[in-house]
């Protein structure tokens, strides 16, 4: 009995060779059916459920859509809180009435009907009165309360003008226009944000297309409404990209006080 229990191959002996402490039964299936266990082990519901990947990709709370940007806070480009400023009342500088230089440039045919655009309308009656002069207008601006007052307004007459809440850097219309009035968008915005602001109103126009603007004159390095010298806008709206007149109107008073415009129409080369 001692001879033939020495000889016998181990597939008449496997528990000699395969012994229950280092591959027990329990592990058997998971080599002969691997389907079982495989993906147990490469995708294991407690490591990637599908509820809780998107949380860790896109978590509602860093990307929510409504943030980009809110109706209720400014675009971060603006860096002034206008809205706050409608509200609370401290934009002096808005007249109660219609510019001297808007009434001159509809009165001497220099500004006739055409599409044009009104960046930073505020609550200004100008985009009104265009509207009721025939231009097609398109009014825009970053503060939902100067949005609104803009469109009860037109509406009030049933009159047809588009209106949009943007951020004036963001934003593009789907041609460019014949025209823009700038009555104090570029003297509402910190001087760092010119040269961009600048670049978009060039783009805004058609080559040949005119800007009505009034540069503010306040002698003050501080604001809103910031220094718009003379001096500093003709290398702003430099030669290679804008025709200046060959001769400036005279400056206007402001009646808040605040300073005076000078009053330009300048043509987009």
């Amino acid at each position: 009995m001692s001879g033939p229990a020495s000889t016998p191959p181990p597939s008449t002996q496997p528990p000699s060779t395969q012994p229950p402490s280092t591959q027990p039964p329990s592990t058997q299936p998971s080599v002969t059916q691997p389907p079982s266990t495989q993906p147990s082990a490469t995708q294991p519901p407690s490591t990637q459920p599908p509820s809780a990947q998107p949380s860790a990709t896109q978590p509602p709370s860093t990307q929510p859509p409504s943030a980009q940007p809110s109706a209720t806070q400014p675009p971060p480009t603006q860096a002034i809180d206008w809205e706050a400023r409608f509200r609370e009342g401290t934009t002096r500088w808005e007249r109660p009435a219609l510019h001297p230089a808007f009434v001159d440039w509809q009165e001497s045919g220099a500004l006739a009907p055409c599409r044009i655009l009104v960046p930073g309308a505020g609550r200004s009656t100008e985009p009104l009165a265009l509207a009721e002069a025939g231009f097609a207008v398109t009014a825009l601006d970053a503060a939902p309360t100067a949005v609104a007052t803009q469109r009860a307004r037109l509406e009030r007459v049933h009159l047809q003008a588009r209106v949009e809440l943007a951020d004036l850097f963001a934003w593009q219309p789907p041609e460019p226009f014949d025209a823009v009035y700038d009555q104090a968008c570029l003297c509402a915005l910190p001087p760092r944000l010119r040269p961009d602001y600048v670049a978009r109103l060039h783009a805004w126009l058609r080559p040949g297309g005119r800007l009505f603007i009034l540069f503010m004159q306040t002698g003050k390095p501080d604001g809103p409404p910031f220094d718009c010298p003379v001096a500093t806008m003709r290398p702003l709206f430099d030669a290679m990209h804008w025709d200046w007149p060959a001769a400036l109107s005279a400056t206007l008073p402001h009646p808040s006080g605040v300073g005076t415009e000078q009053p330009a129409v300048l043509a987009r080369r």
